[in-house]
């Protein structure tokens, strides 16, 4: 059974709301992988009060300015005050700025190592999760969400610190000032405090679908543009469209109910600010026509006015952010924790394999109950080789995929050198196991770099000898730059048989102890074929092979021959044997010489 038919798509999604246990939990998740920031969080708290304390205070300075300067009539120290004012404005001016700047390269150092800490648990998940998981979805969770998690440590919690003590530093100045008429100037603020909150929760649920609205169009433009030529062999590009329009609908709806809330919480704002300066201007002027207040404190409070509600404009949005990298942050740690995909890892990691392969009464099932290998028991020999048939969904496939530990078996042993595999480092035992596959993958880069995925020190002599010995040399040093020519994505710019030439030179140039090619033959022409035997018969001399193919002619020379049916041994033994029995291998046999496919 191949992977595409196989896999299905599991959308992960987040519709639950984050409870305030579950934000702290985060957070302190979060302030964890930050732990080699502290020192300049520390620095940026420091500089963030600094800041909100110099901004506070500004208005004071004109009151003075204008109340114990103009007023009076002390004009010879009016340019000392103006100066000392572009000096307190240029102070606030560079701890804004060193504070804007330090916050974000917090943000960014975090989000770099979650990223990292993100793409390495990746890498060590079973192939089972990216079946059940859509690309496009892991994609979402290692970029678009973990980039969401920026704004919660630039203008999240840090800036949200400094707002509060400006708001306190503020309405301290106005009290002190005159209390009668704070009073009367933040009768509006339960308003905005309402307003505030109905918005946070307003966005804060629409940012979840949004998200969610994410995941699914990036799920769904990784698989159609990866399967464009399918869609397009099929006629199906009208219809692909219709679904991506669907799709693209409920993206931009789900983004409009977030542009519904901005667009009634900053009005309201900018109605209740205006409310506050009419209430100012009001009782100020009457209070100024009894000279009760000076003309100085009605300047000060109007600006006192414009800097308090700045910050109580920006708390409910700064919150937002930090619901948005909480939601962003929920995501991530779901995945990180979900522990029912990582592999398990013993610690036996031998310099070499000799090649000894058991299966003892092996069970396996990619989904539970559906039984794709029932109670398979064999033995290849060091040095010997096995070769796989039988017909697509039998389970050729899954052997392999078992013996490298891709796939976890759910009942029996798999042994190596009478070593359960449970107990290898599965990284280690894949760097001495080489995998040939019939839908060859290569990275977008130079024939070399894909040549030395395994060890990247090999050298170009080395790769060089194999590609001579399988006969792909000529057409690679035809190719302009050679070995460094570069494949395009997917190995694009290469025909499928020089891909496939590509993979077998990158499987022996590591001098594996256990080779396994799946279907490796079934997609070149009968001159590449003949090479390519060729390089085989030479390179598994003292090499334990395992051959899964549809071509009788690829496996005819094998030690031992598996028939497989519906996950079970049919028949087993030499290619004569076999034939000599008349059972299944014989009628295959027959099959294939009336197709004219047998050589």
């Amino acid at each position: 059974m191949t992977l595409s038919r196989r896999r299905f798509v599991v959308k992960l999604r987040s519709k639950s709301k984050i409870s305030r246990s579950q934000s702290f939990k985060m957070l302190s998740r979060l302030f964890v992988i930050a732990g080699n920031q502290r020192k300049f969080i520390a620095i940026a708290i420091f500089l963030t009060i600094l800041q909100s304390l110099f901004t506070a205070l500004q208005p004071y300075i004109y009151k003075i300015i204008i109340d114990e300067v103009i007023l009076v009539g002390q004009f010879g120290n009016l340019m000392y005050w103006c100066l000392g004012l572009v000096v307190w404005l240029i102070i606030q001016a560079t701890l804004a700025f060193s504070n804007s700047y330090l916050a974000e390269n917090i943000a960014q150092n975090v989000i770099i190592k979650l990223r990292q800490y993100v793409y390495e648990h990746l890498t060590k998940l079973r192939l089972s999760f990216f079946d059940r998981t859509a690309v496009g979805t892991a994609v979402t969770r290692s970029v678009s969400d973990i980039q969401t998690i920026t704004d919660l440590f630039a203008s999240g919690i840090i800036t949200i610190l400094g707002d509060i003590i400006q708001i306190l530093a503020i309405l301290s100045c106005m009290i002190y000032i005159n209390w009668k008429l704070t009073i009367f100037t933040i009768l509006v603020i339960p308003l905005l405090l309402y307003a505030a909150n109905f918005f946070r929760k307003g966005v804060r649920d629409s940012f979840q679908e949004v998200r969610n609205q994410v995941s699914i169009l990036n799920a769904f433009l990784q698989e159609r543009i990866t399967g464009m030529p399918i869609v397009q062999l099929f006629n199906q590009e009208g219809n692909e469209y219709s679904k991506f329009k669907d799709i693209n609908a409920k993206h931009r709806n789900a983004h409009f109910k977030s542009i519904f809330y901005y667009s009634i919480f900053f009005p309201i704002v900018e109605i209740l600010v205006a409310l506050a300066f009419a209430i100012i201007i009001s009782y100020g002027s009457v209070l100024l026509f009894k000279k009760q207040i000076l003309l100085g404190e009605v300047t000060a409070f109007i600006m006192f006015v414009n800097l308090f509600f700045r910050p109580i404009r920006a708390i409910a949005d700064r919150f937002n952010n930090i619901q948005m990298g909480l939601v962003s942050a929920e995501r991530i740690f779901k995945l990180i924790d979900d522990k029912d995909f990582v592999e398990d890892s013993g610690n036996l990691n031998p310099d070499k394999i000799q090649g000894k392969i058991e299966f003892k009464d092996v069970w396996f099932a990619y989904n539970d109950a559906e039984w794709i290998i029932k109670g398979i028991s064999f033995t290849v020999n060091p040095g010997q080789s096995l070769a796989i048939i039988g017909s697509t969904g039998s389970g050729k496939t899954s052997i392999a995929n078992l013996l490298t530990q891709l796939y976890p078996h759910q009942k029996g042993d798999i042994l190596i050198d009478n070593r359960s595999v449970k107990e290898f480092i599965p990284s280690e035992l894949r760097k001495k196991v080489a995998f040939v596959l019939q839908d060859v993958f290569l990275f977008s880069g130079s024939i070399r770099s894909n040549l030395v995925l395994k060890n990247e020190n090999k050298s170009t002599k080395v790769i060089e000898s194999v590609a001579k010995k399988i006969g792909a040399y000529e057409f690679i040093d035809a190719l302009p730059g050679g070995f460094e020519f570069n494949v395009s994505e997917r190995g694009m710019s290469l025909s499928q048989g020089q891909r496939q030439l590509i993979s077998f030179i990158r499987a022996l140039a590591i001098d594996p102890d256990i080779i396994i090619l799946d279907e490796a033959t079934s997609s070149i022409d009968s001159q590449t074929e003949e090479l390519i035997q060729k390089a085989i018969t030479l390179l598994l001399s003292n090499r334990t092979a395992i051959v899964i193919a549809h071509r009788l002619s690829t496996i005819k020379n094998c030690d031992d021959i598996m028939v497989l049916n519906q996950g079970k041994i049919v028949e087993m033994g030499s290619h004569n044997n076999l034939l000599a029995k008349k059972g299944s291998y014989f009628e295959l046999y027959q099959t294939q010489i009336k197709a004219n496919n047998f050589k």
